[in-house]
């Protein structure tokens, strides 16, 4: 379990599947993606199975952090976060992390981000972190820019949403930067 500034967060396991289909394919989480489909139980646990076994990707239950001192422990499930791109030899990794809806707007993505930045580069060594993001996704991209990521380019027309299509913008902040 890694641990920062109230949340932490720990591989996934069996029992998160349920939560994390419903965060899934909750319509406010699905509209940002790339894929609008419904995730089935079945589904669920066949994607369970290939990232239990998969060396390439990594996710992640974000979990609030429920104090009794001196010990603290996992509370409720706040999202999920994924790593992949995982690319040892120039150091860098794609990440991405969902809230619960009923958990938005309460600073956890912020908390989520720091997070996973000071994980990604103190703990795991990465030089460089990168994600992808609409245009369209104005709240995701206002965190992002306020934690140090910078656009870095863009898939022009790449998603199609509400019937237009929507650019996807790179966006990457470099471990000069996050320790500034």
């Amino acid at each position: 379990m890694f641990w920062h500034e109230g949340l932490g967060f720990r591989p996934v396991e069996e029992d998160d599947l349920d939560k994390i289909r419903f965060l899934r394919n909750d319509p406010s989480t699905w509209i940002y993606l790339t894929s609008v489909g419904q995730i089935s139980k079945a589904q669920q646990a066949a994607w369970y199975q290939r990232i239990s076994k998969a060396t390439d990707v990594s996710y992640y239950t974000i979990v609030e952090e429920v104090c009794n001192f001196p010990v603290s422990y996992p509370g409720d499930i706040l999202g999920i976060i994924r790593m992949d791109e995982i690319d040892i030899q120039n150091r860098s990794v794609r990440i991405g992390a969902d809230v619960m809806p009923d958990k938005r707007g309460q600073g956890w993505g912020t908390k989520t981000y720091k997070a996973l930045m000071k994980y990604c580069f103190d703990h795991l060594g990465f030089h460089r972190i990168w994600l992808c993001v609409l245009e369209k996704n104005e709240v995701a991209r206002m965190l992002y820019e306020k934690s140090g990521f910078k656009e870095e380019g863009r898939y022009r027309e790449a998603v199609w949403r509400d019937g237009r299509w929507n650019d996807y913008l790179v966006m990457s902040i470099l471990e000069s930067e996050y320790r500034k």
